[in-house]
């Protein structure tokens, strides 16, 4: 009876830490957006260099996410998420006070290197907190993740509007963020993954179709937050300040919607659920394209962050009945798959505007989510 409690207990105090990771993830990430406007005053550069130290970024996850089960191979879960944590805080410190290019290039590709491995590392934490529960929880922990953005980002907002600078700002945030690791680091696991002989190999097509469906829904995610703000100016007159709207409405409800996905999947299952979540986010990126108002364009948005949130998350946890590779290192690809969509998805979008229209670019995004929707079958 004791021992049940004991694991009981531990196996609380790890679903607490997972959750805690997942949301100092999601805070990392947030704490960029507000830094964007004080590092164009520090550093002078045109538009086409900041795309580049954007491009950074994505480079630096999409370089370091394959990396991930070497790491932790090598080192334990652990180590890899609290030291992950520290070399974030430490590129978002280079960030807020760097005053060379070269040097917030460097920062930048940090930045984006050490959230990607963070992102794989936490779900490999998650898939077998999962397991061990034997229940559904990875839409609880990409939540939490959401729930980080928000509270970051208006923490951020908030320290800059009372007056602080962007340094003492981003300061503030990070021993947040720093007390909420140290917290957590015990309910990591302390394991390691599988041999290093087993660290590399190559995906099979069901890992690859997971990939594949992620890299869609994470292009709907990059292309309304770089290119919504833009439609909704464009297409359906909303004023500048307010532009914002389109991706806060998606954002908001991945964030709601996340935190009824468990009970979504228990009710639903996989297969509903995700074809559901398909159609739902395709309606609702073609009711943002056909509406006459822009109000009806954020329905839109809402819409399709409802659909979007919990296919991701379900896509994930599915890797764990595949027999081809271990878990960690299915995560690892299909992650880094995925992945691309945020890199690639908004400049393929803005290539279809520059031939032909934002609304055209927004219908290829819709009959993308389609896809989505069709292949969730394949998941019985």
């Amino acid at each position: 009876m004791f021992a049940i409690k004991l694991n009981r207990d531990t196996l609380f105090v790890n679903i607490l830490a997972s959750r805690i990771g997942y949301f100092i993830a999601g805070m990392g990430l947030s704490i960029w957006a507000p830094l964007v406007p004080y590092v164009r005053l520090r550093i002078p550069m045109s538009d086409a260099t900041f795309g580049l130290m954007l491009l950074c970024i994505g480079v630096g996850s999409l370089c370091c996410m394959p990396v991930s089960a070497l790491l932790t191979n090598r080192f334990s879960i652990r180590r890899c998420l609290f030291v992950l944590t520290l070399i974030l805080l430490i590129a978002l410190l280079a960030i807020a006070t760097v005053s060379s290019l070269w040097l917030l290039g460097a920062a930048l590709f940090c930045f984006g290197g050490s959230l990607g491995v963070l992102d794989v590392v936490l779900n490999i934490q998650g898939l077998s907190i999962e397991n061990r529960a034997n229940r559904s929880m990875m839409s609880n922990f990409h939540g939490m993740f959401s729930v980080g953005t928000i509270v970051g980002a208006t923490l951020m907002i908030g320290l800059l509007m009372l007056g602080l600078s962007a340094l003492y700002s981003t300061l503030s945030v990070m021993v947040m963020m720093l007390a909420l690791s140290l917290y957590a680091v015990k309910g990591y696991l302390d394991e390691r993954t599988l041999p290093s002989a087993e660290t590399f190999m190559w995906p099979n097509s069901w890992i690859a179709l997971v990939g594949l469906m992620c890299f869609i829904v994470y292009l709907a995610e990059g292309v309304i937050l770089d290119w919504s703000a833009l439609f909704l100016i464009e297409e359906k007159h909303i004023a500048t300040a307010q532009a914002g709207l389109g991706y806060a409405s998606f954002a908001a409800m991945v964030a709601i919607a996340r935190f009824f996905g468990d009970a979504l999947v228990e009710t639903l299952g996989r297969v509903r659920l995700l074809i559901a979540g398909g159609l739902l986010a395709a309606g609702g990126i073609t009711l943002s394209i056909i509406s006459p108002h822009w109000s009806v364009a954020l329905l839109g948005y809402g819409l399709c962050g409802l659909g979007c949130a919990n296919v991701s998350p379900v896509l994930i946890s599915s890797l764990s009945q595949q027999t081809h590779m271990p878990s960690h290192l299915a995560i690892t690809a299909a992650t880094t798959i995925g992945f691309a969509g945020v890199l690639v998805g908004p400049a393929m979008m803005g290539a279809v505007a520059h031939y032909s229209s934002l609304n055209a670019a927004f219908a290829v995004l819709a009959g993308a989510l389609l896809v989505v929707a069709a292949l969730g079958k394949r998941f019985r």
